[in-house]
């Protein structure tokens, strides 16, 4: 990932998309210290809620 995809991910962090029919997906990003695991210095969660705001998958 370049450092124009990794700008990009963080300017995603909270955002929340509407999937229709009450689902919904979160993004969140942070910047964390480049490290052999996470080579890109990007830790990320992208989750997907039903209408009552369980998570259902992650």
């Amino acid at each position: 990932m370049g450092n124009r995809g990794v700008i990009t991910l963080l300017d995603l962090h909270q955002e929340v998309i509407d999937q229709g029919d009450g689902y919904w997906v979160k993004i969140e990003a942070w910047e964390v210290v480049v490290s052999e695991a996470i080579p890109h210095g990007v830790r990320y969660s992208l989750t997907l809620h039903n209408p009552k705001g369980l998570r259902i998958l992650g």
